[in-house]
């Protein structure tokens, strides 16, 4: 290796010190740029928004459905329904557990049926 004398030195140290100086230059500035260049930003436009609301009215009920569980109960005119929600469902306020003693049952959850007609011939 070339033993360098002072002025042969400081040429190769140049460039380094140069580099390292914009390095801790830029950490340094940098940041500061960068947050300046945020609040810059423009700010959000706000666009109106119309949302109609419309109340259920006071015609609509919630569907109900009462459970399979049997558990009769007897209405005040003698009809057994196989539950309290049944019972309810009808209309009944007033009804005792268990089934009447005349047993008049009603169908419940039966599926409808509609009239088919055949075509007549001629």
């Amino acid at each position: 290796m070339k033993n360098l004398n002072g002025e042969e030195t400081l040429w190769v140290i140049l460039p380094i010190i140069i580099v390292v100086g914009i390095l801790i230059a830029s950490i340094i500035i940098l940041p500061k740029t960068q947050t300046e260049v945020r609040s810059k930003a423009s700010e959000p436009i706000e666009t109106p928004t119309q949302i109609i609301y419309t109340p259920p009215s006071q015609s609509e009920s919630p569907e109900i459905v009462c459970s399979s569980l049997y558990s009769p109960v007897c209405s005040s005119n003698q009809v057994t329904y196989p539950n309290e929600c049944e019972a309810n469902q009808a209309g009944v306020t007033s009804f005792t557990q268990g089934a009447c003693a005349t047993p008049t049952t009603i169908k419940t959850a039966s599926p409808t049926q509609t009239p088919q007609t055949l075509p007549s011939s001629n």
